[in-house]
């Protein structure tokens, strides 16, 4: 078999031969060379370097140029001569004013630049127009001096007159002559507003005087002519906002005002029917002619209605309107029923405070029954009570022990000693009877026959108002002295055999009438619970008193009858009270 090997010199396919690396060679430095020239060619384009020491800065002037700048210099040293001899005048201003032409015409022939010549072109153009504008500004000051007295005396015509020339001098001032101290861009703007502000102010003064004149109109009910010149005003104010906007007279608040009044005008003679219908029902209300009054005032209450409907801008339009006239036409149609309510509340207090407890109890069934119709079928009338209806329902509620707590509070009531039909109960409350009346016990010293703790003074309140429905008598908390009257003297008391107090109750309030009662024939007025006094001197922002001390004090403290002071709505596990009688009220 042959074998075949390979050549050592023979070159591969990515090889280069080196002829051909020697051109690629000559090709870069070429390339390089062509670039380094194109740089060198632009660079002689380009701008190049000045000596400014061998720069030639004379121009030739000509003679006639230079004698236009002497003959503004020597018009100048003429003006100047005159202000040394008077005040310049018009034709004095003038040699100023050729001087500046004379050297305007001069910078404006030169070929070059000439700084100081414009400098004093600069300072002549000022000092010139300063002169020029003085007498304009005089005058223009004079005029708007002249319009401001005329429009004190309420000549508006001849005040915008002189306005409108004060503000045309100004103007002039500001466009022909701005270099001046008399430029005053703001003092034009000014004039011209005043201009227009009298120019406004008659037509304005002549809406107000036509809205006062509907005004009129429509105090008499003449409505026509009321909306007529009520019309004209609006039409005077709205050209006001249009074509006199910024100015003081441009209101399209009132132009709005003006708009709901002719609304309320073109409403008005309906409210007056509605008024008349409404007086017809009062007056057959004071009549007692109530079915007549109710149905009169059921009348105004759908005119009303209409007239919000139609008019919801006029002024009026009232909702309230409608749901009074409803109310009167319910209590009026309501009337017989509700006098009967109140004749049957009457009766029925008569019967608890004589004690006939089963005739009260069928009256309180009336009365629940009654009130119970008056609240379906009337339910806005004004004879609506709802203390009465509250207290007849809390009186159905407990009817069955009427008597039972009538004969409880009567036998432990005494009389105090000065106390003008007043009568108080012997004991505190204790809980058992709390709970009877108020339906829950909130003491903390758990006990039938203890007395009613961690009640507030509203609380208390609320079980004296209770009281009194069930007594048909007046029932309240004892004030202080009434308190001190049936408490007596002090002096020969011996205080253990009467007060319970830190030294025997073990810190809480004990079964009411266990002690001995005091003289007066009261228990307890002292120690065991501290008791709520009646508020008849204080605010009812005021904390409330209570008076006798408490079970956890000392009897050298009892002994001082002690008044402490709490919030209303305070509750304390030592503090309760009792309560005190008018057995004369009915």
């Amino acid at each position: 078999m042959a074998i075949f090997q390979k050549s050592p010199h023979k070159r591969m396919p990515h090889e280069m031969s080196g002829g051909k690396k020697f051109l690629i060679v000559c090709l870069v430095i070429l390339l390089a060379a062509g670039v380094l020239g194109a740089f060198w060619l632009l660079s002689q384009l380009g701008p190049r370097n000045v000596d400014f020491r061998n720069f030639d800065y004379s121009i030739e002037v000509p003679e006639s140029v230079k004698a236009l700048q002497q003959e503004s210099i020597e018009l100048e040293a003429r003006f100047e001569e005159v202000l040394a001899l008077r005040e310049a005048g018009p034709e004095d201003i003038k040699l100023l004013e050729r001087a500046l032409n004379k050297q305007e015409a001069y910078l404006a022939a030169i070929q070059g630049v000439d700084s100081e010549g414009y400098q004093r072109q600069v300072a002549l153009k000022e000092r010139y127009q300063n002169l020029a504008a003085e007498s304009l500004r005089a005058e223009s000051l004079e005029l708007e001096r002249t319009a401001e007295r005329l429009a004190e005396s309420e000549d508006y015509e001849g005040a915008r007159a002189q306005y409108r020339a004060a503000y045309q001098l100004q103007k002039q001032i500001n466009e022909n002559l701005p270099l001046s101290s008399a430029y005053n861009v703001g003092r034009a703007a000014h004039l011209e507003r005043q201009a227009r502000y009298l120019t406004a102010e008659p037509l304005y003064q002549r809406s107000l005087a036509l809205e006062v004149e509907a005004d009129q109109f429509m105090a008499a009910k003449e409505w026509g002519a009321a909306e007529e010149h009520l019309r004209q005003a609006m039409d005077l104010q709205d050209r006001l906002n249009r074509e006199y906007r910024g100015t003081n007279q441009a209101s399209v608040a009132r132009l709005e005002r003006l708009r709901i009044k002719l609304v309320g005008i073109r409403s008005g003679q309906s409210n007056v029917e509605v008024q008349r219908i409404s007086q017809l029902a009062d007056e057959a209300r004071l009549g007692n002619q109530n079915r007549e009054a109710a149905a009169l005032y059921l009348e105004a209450a759908r005119l009303q209605r209409q007239l919000n409907e139609a008019y919801r801008d006029s002024p009026f339009a009232s909702s309230e309107r409608v749901s009074e006239y409803l109310r009167k036409s319910q209590t009026a149609e309501s009337y017989e029923l509700g006098l009967e309510i109140e004749q049957n509340h009457d009766l029925m207090q008569r019967l608890l405070s004589e004690r006939r407890t089963y005739e009260a109890a069928e009256v309180i069934a009336t009365l629940r029954r009654d009130i119970q119709q008056m609240q379906e079928a009337f339910p806005r009338s004004s004879l609506n009570n709802e203390d009465l209806q509250l207290k007849v329902r809390y009186l159905n509620l407990v009817q069955n022990d009427l008597g039972f707590v009538q004969d409880r509070i009567y036998d432990a009531l005494l009389p105090i000693p000065d106390g003008d039909g007043w009568r108080m109960l012997r004991t505190e409350v204790p809980q058992a009877l709390y709970a009877q009346i108020m339906g829950t016990n909130p003491s903390r010293n758990k006990g039938d026959l203890r007395p009613v703790d961690s009640v507030s003074w509203v609380e208390a309140k609320s079980f004296c108002e209770r009281l009194s429905w069930i007594l048909g008598k007046s029932v309240r908390l004892p004030t202080e002295n009434e308190f001190r009257q049936a408490l007596g003297r002090l002096r020969y008391v011996v205080l253990e055999d009467h007060v319970w107090s830190v030294a025997d109750s073990d810190g809480a309030p004990q079964a009411v009438g266990t002690k001995e009662a005091f003289a007066s024939g009261f228990y307890d007025l002292l120690g065991n619970a501290s008791e709520w006094l009646e508020s008849i001197d204080r605010y009812e922002t005021e904390d409330a008193r209570h008076i006798g001390g408490h079970a956890q004090d000392r009897l050298e403290s009892i002994f001082t009858v002690p008044i402490r002071e709490a919030p209303r709505g305070e509750r304390n596990r030592l503090t309760g009270f009792r309560v005190v009688v008018n057995v004369d009220s009915l």
